[in-house]
């Protein structure tokens, strides 16, 4: 039995996270039809969304819930792949796409769809919207015509993705950097600037060969997309990520050090007026001098300034500067009518990265047909009452941080204006993950260096929620972790130690003392003050899906249990009876709420519990949870297994 004020407490908990959210899609990062699953993919980002999803479910119900995710076809890398591996392209783009699934079904990833951009049954819709997004960029005046240069390769005749160009970084010196961006350091530079470049098909020196190309032209949305994101976004962003957003698009000029030859220098002149230009960075380098600003208005004044006093200042807009087509047939087709001649167009497609980020709508619109209620994807991507939440990893903040904002802007009505937005496309929560590492490097495909998912199933004695809890104890979201067994094994002895004895000691005291039943009972004052510890936590870290944080609290209710367990003995019948029944009552307490909040984590073990319990499949939800199991109901017979013992332990 649970008095009205432990329940009225316990309500006040769990009412924090019931608000205006009606609708959330969640989304997991693309990978690219390559190659299989590795772990990276998962602790970076399938395992962190499907908790998410799990959880939301819980809170708005499984019909207001959709999670997508698919596989990112198109581009010159699946296309070599399958030409080394000498199988038709839709095979193989099929086969991958049926293994990723295969491995999503091993770890319990519940996807309401793992789309393709390139199947057939929904490919007619995908290239609809996409074309509809470039026309929006088009009709805003947002895209322009470019002649560039780009890496050829002569042997095979193709022009080379950044991913296909490996040299010398620029910035940092290292080794294996591609052709517009570093891994090792994350800098973004232009492919005439790469050190030493090779060919990885050729492992020749490519030449540079003019193309034309389309570029999406962000910087007119800069005074809107700097308000947008830092007032928008705060809410919803990672700190770091605002900061590394924020420091993309600062509104930065630059202007040398001296000036033309025979001029007063620049710096002088500068640090002259440099109080009469407001609140400012400074940075100076060995030529020039960097200033940075709070805003796009207060840049614009103190150019004006700069300018009548001499100074020439350039502003920093590289980051706003980025083609959006690329030089190969597979790929989705570009709408006539923005920028390029039909035979222009007939070797061009839009490259990935705006495609992939435009995706998740169209895969949105998939789940939806399947259900009852006409919706479609504006429900969950244009509604000021829906949530949309996007699980990456560290290196793709530039695509879902500033491309993809600056996209949904420029499909507004009014892309100048960042105040109306009810009915448009609103701005995601971008959860980022940094990199699983093996041996300090990131975990890569085209590098050899990485578990298959997979294989990690096959060849070590754990289950799938086992390796799930030990991603979701990672610190990705604050820096790179390695890939340590040593700190699996450690999660797991709690798991099939600890926690498993948490869950059969009741049950073992119920079948044994009690005729497989809950005893009638009250509520130990104890089991109130935790459960309402625990509450708080599942209230305040689950919303911002930091799950180390709220693990160890749920690891410290579930030994509430062992605790009881030690000072009561429900289970030895030569203590007082009222005591036990207490006691016991309690654990069963615990019990369904450890169901319930840990059913994110490791859904088959806890449908093993749930089952042993004797509860409805409808236990799984917010309303559930701190509502105890009554006074004789009946428990399952048969014991069940939770978190097998492996090898080492047994």
């Amino acid at each position: 039995m649970i008095d009205h004020e432990d329940k009225e407490r316990f309500l006040a908990k769990t009412s924090l996270l019931e608000g205006k959210t009606k609708r959330v899609v969640i989304t997991a990062g693309m990978p690219y039809s390559n190659g299989p699953i590795h772990l990276g993919h998962l602790a970076g980002a399938f395992v962190p969304a499907d908790i998410y999803a799990r959880w939301w479910r819980m809170v708005v119900g499984e019909e207001n819930v959709v999670f997508v995710s698919g596989s990112d076809d198109h581009g010159v890398t699946s296309f070599l792949r399958c030409q080394k591996e000498g199988e038709p392209l839709k095979d193989y783009i099929a086969r991958i796409r049926a293994d990723h699934q295969t491995t999503f079904k091993m770890y319990d990833i519940s996807l309401d769809e793992y789309g393709s951009t390139s199947h057939p049954a929904h490919l007619k819709d995908h290239t609809e919207l996409c074309q509809q997004f470039v026309r929006g960029l088009h009709n805003h005046g947002l895209i322009s015509t470019r002649l560039t240069k780009q890496w050829f390769d002569q042997d095979h005749q193709l022009f080379l993705p950044d991913r296909l160009v490996e040299g010398t970084c620029p910035r940092c010196g290292a080794s294996g950097a591609h052709s517009q961006e570093c891994d090792r350091c994350g800098a973004q530079y232009s492919p005439t600037e790469l050190i030493n470049p090779i060919s990885t098909l050729s492992g020749k020196s490519p030449v540079l060969k003019e193309t034309q190309h389309l570029w999406f032209d962000m910087f007119p949305l800069a005074p809107t997309l700097h308000k947008y994101i830092e007032q928008k976004a705060r809410k919803f962003l990672q700190k770091p990520v605002l900061s590394e957003i924020m420091g993309d698009i600062a509104p930065a000029l630059s202007f040398h050090r001296h000036g033309v030859s025979g001029s007063p220098a620049n710096q002088g002149i500068y640090q002259k007026i440099a109080a009469s230009l407001g609140k400012h960075k400074k940075r100076f380098g060995s030529q020039n001098i960097t200033l940075q600003f709070p805003s796009y208005e207060s840049l614009e004044e103190a150019l004006s300034k700069l300018q009548a006093a001499g100074i020439d200042p350039t502003k920093q807009i590289s980051w706003s500067q980025r083609a959006i087509s690329r030089d190969i047939a597979w790929g989705v087709k570009l709408p006539k009518d923005v920028g390029l001649t039909d035979s222009q167009l007939s070797q061009k497609t839009l490259y990935v990265w705006p495609e992939s980020l435009i995706a998740p709508l169209s895969f949105t619109n998939q789940v939806l047909k399947s259900r009852e209620s006409p919706t479609t994807y504006e429900d969950y991507w244009h509604s000021a009452d829906a949530e949309r939440h996007q699980f990456i990893g560290i290196d793709n903040i530039y695509f879902y941080g500033v491309m993809q904002s600056a996209m949904w802007l420029a499909q507004t009505r009014d892309p100048q204006s960042y105040e109306s937005r009810q009915g448009e496309l609103q701005l995601s929560s971008i959860h980022t993950y940094f990199h699983l590492q093996v041996d300090g490097e990131k975990m890569s495909k085209s590098r050899g260096n990485f578990y298959s998912a997979a294989e990690m199933m096959d060849s070590y004695p754990y289950s799938s929620d086992q390796i799930r809890y030990f991603m979701a104890f990672l610190s990705l979201r604050e820096k790179p972790c390695n890939f340590d067994f040593s700190f699996l094994a450690k999660r797991n002895d709690f798991l099939s130690g600890p926690l498993n004895a948490a869950f059969e000691k009741p049950l073992s005291a119920a079948r044994k003392r009690f005729g497989g039943k809950v005893p009638e009972g009250r509520l130990l004052p104890k089991v109130v003050k935790e459960t309402e510890k625990v509450l708080s936590s599942f209230a305040r870290w689950m919303p911002q899906a930091r799950y180390p944080q709220f693990l160890l609290s749920v690891e410290n209710y579930a030994r509430l249990i062992n605790s009881l367990f030690a000072t009561h003995k429900p289970h030895d019948d030569r203590y007082p009876l009222k005591e036990r029944e207490d006691a016991l009552y309690s654990c069963f307490f615990i019990l369904k709420n450890l169901v319930i909040f840990l059913h994110p984590f490791a859904p088959k073990a806890m449908e093993e519990l749930r089952k042993s319990l004797n509860l409805s499949e409808d236990v799984y939800a917010l309303s559930e949870l701190a509502t105890g199991i009554d006074g004789g109901h009946s428990i399952e017979d048969t014991p069940r297994q939770y978190f097998p013992k492996t090898d080492s332990e047994s």
